[in-house]
């Protein structure tokens, strides 16, 4: 009993910080910027066809009750809090870190005759370590993110996320352990190698300027509609800036189960990585997308037993019957696409 009540006290705890901790995406005010970019967006929208645009048809439009209390979307809430108790998985991610593998990295270097000075950075070195950062961190996450979808073993776990049926920013978090670790892991690595090289470069260290606590970078990334990428409000930002820039309409692309859709848009910040690994997709204008993966598996994905030990069971079955396939890339989808009758689509007036 004690261990439940610690459990719900650090779950809660958590919960409730995300939204007092101004480094988490979660935080008041990148969820403020995002509902006033969502707003006008939304009133725009109505002003092209010639329907005013009241308040109250606003807020019902931003806050759709199909959306925000789909079966789904509980199911993103109650992931959210369940995560947030099983602090194991914070500390073991906080175990490798991009400063001490870069740490290690340096001192394989010096024990090869390549010294290094830690010393303070001008601005301009500070600015371009800065940049360097930001593009490890999102070329990391875009090719783990690429893995989970393209390596089986992986895309069983990764699968609890494209399970969402609906959008809210809250499904950001729709995550299984397995599939954070992952990810958390291969940034890791991806920044401590951008740390090092820069380090035995430059013959000296840097610090990035951060907002907050959370490289600037980042941070004005997630403060300028970085929300809207779960959500169901459709923003594209062209086909110009959609080669640059991965858009919220990019990414909920990326979670359709249409055929045309699979495997697509695997950046976060950035669309030059998908470019270079050919999965950029550019969205049609307002095109229609229906959320989720194959109709045989959503099942055994809504509830919270499925959603935690069903990808085991799945990626043992790989294991056992493909042995190194199963860890090998390959490509893979979502399957078809389900019924629209039976998930919602988008809301998009």
């Amino acid at each position: 009993m004690e261990f439940l009540i610690e459990y719900a006290r650090n779950a809660f705890a958590g919960t409730i910080g995300r939204v007092a901790d101004n480094m988490d995406f979660l935080s008041i005010y990148p969820l403020f910027v995002a509902f006033l970019i969502g707003f006008g967006v939304l009133y725009a929208r109505l002003r092209a066809k010639g329907r005013r645009p009241t308040p109250r048809r606003l807020l019902r439009m931003m806050f759709p009750r199909r959306v925000f209390l789909h079966r789904s979307a509980m199911a993103d809430y109650r992931i959210f809090f369940i995560n947030h108790g099983l602090l194991v998985f914070v500390t073991l991610s906080a175990l490798i870190t991009p400063g001490l593998l870069s740490e290690a990295l340096l001192r394989g270097a010096a024990a090869l005759g390549l010294a290094v000075e830690m010393g303070t950075a001008a601005l301009p070195e500070k600015l371009l370590f800065s940049a360097l950062m930001v593009l490890a961190w999102d070329f990391g996450a875009t090719w783990a993110h690429y893995l989970k979808h393209r390596v089986p073993v992986l895309w069983e776990f990764h699968k609890v996320h494209h399970s969402a049926e609906v959008m809210t920013p809250v499904t950001a978090t729709r995550r299984h352990p397995v599939d954070m670790l992952f990810g958390a892991f291969i940034a890791t690595l991806c920044i401590a190698a951008a740390i090092t090289i820069w380090t035995l470069v430059m013959g000296r260290g840097a610090t990035a300027m951060s907002i907050f606590g959370t490289w600037a970078g980042i941070y004005l990334w997630r403060l300028l509609g970085y929300n809207l990428r779960h959500s169901h409000i459709w923003l594209s930002y062209g086909d110009f800036w959609n080669r640059i820039f991965i858009s919220p309409a990019q990414h909920q692309v990326h979670h359709s189960t249409q055929e045309r859709h699979f495997d697509k848009n695997f950046g976060h910040i950035f669309a030059f990585w998908d470019r270079m690994f050919g999965t950029l997709y550019l969205p049609r204008p307002e095109e229609r997308v229906i959320f989720g993966i194959a109709p045989e598996e959503m099942a055994e994905h809504r509830s919270l037993r499925g959603i935690y030990l069903t990808p085991f069971a799945r990626a043992a079955r790989l294991l056992a019957r493909d042995g190194a396939g199963a860890i090998a890339p390959a490509a893979v989808s979502a399957g078809p696409a389900p019924d629209p009758a039976e998930i919602p689509a988008p809301q998009r007036d």
